[in-house]
């Protein structure tokens, strides 16, 4: 990892390496702990990982968002848990809103360990450019990455494409072999947004490729 923001990135993918075998565990226990489950679970996952095995990277994962840990869920739901401790890299980096995770120490390191760049929605334009410098050298080092291209939690429990940024267009822009997976996550519980998804939700998960247009197709 290139640039003034590499050797922090560096750092923060060998620590959260060495404390996968840790979290990773406590992270699906607590999962099935509160009973919530993917339709189709096994199918959901293959496809992820057909796709992972086509393309090495850089991969975008843009998502519709909901809750407060649709990353998480989100994780669990594309592969299973020795895929991350097997190759870290799988788990992607993705971009919560700091208020949202910075409450307390720990709190805050979990999020560190867990491959958290916490992103200060609205912040000044020196701070967005430090952020879409980290998200560049990543995904320039065949990276995944994580984005809610709504920004916030939808209100309405619907995509809220009137909220869409313009992040996702710039990574294409600039990196041309990049490939989006999206990805589709709902419980039939979730008519609108929460901090986090009733206990026993049951979610159903759509997945696809989106092929940049303007581009040509893989052979």
């Amino acid at each position: 990892m290139n640039g003034s923001s590499g050797w922090p990135l560096r750092l923060q993918y060998g620590m959260g390496r060495l404390f996968v075998f840790l979290i990773g565990p406590v992270t699906y226990g607590l999962i099935r702990l509160a009973g919530w489950r993917v339709r189709d679970l096994r199918g959901v996952r293959r496809a992820c990982r057909e796709q992972f095995g086509k393309h090495e990277g850089p991969w975008l994962i843009c998502a519709n968002h909901l809750t407060l840990i649709d990353s998480v869920i989100l994780a669990y739901a594309m592969l299973p848990l020795h895929r991350y401790l097997l190759n870290f890299r799988w788990l992607a980096w993705n971009l919560p809103e700091r208020t949202n995770f910075n409450r307390n120490p720990l709190l805050t390191a979990l999020c560190y360990l867990a491959k958290c760049i916490p992103v200060e929605r609205g912040g000044d334009r020196e701070t967005m450019r430090k952020q879409l410098e980290k998200c560049a050298t990543l995904l320039g080092r065949k990276q995944l990455l994580m984005i809610f291209p709504e920004g916030g939690r939808s209100r309405t429990g619907r995509v809220a494409v009137e909220t869409y940024s313009y992040g996702v267009g710039r990574f294409v822009q600039q990196f041309e072999k990049i490939k989006i997976l999206c990805i589709y996550l709902r419980g039939d519980g979730q008519a609108t947004y929460s901090d986090f998804p009733a206990p026993g939700e049951v979610f159903t998960a759509e997945v696809s490729v989106l092929e940049p247009a303007g581009r040509p197709r893989a052979a």
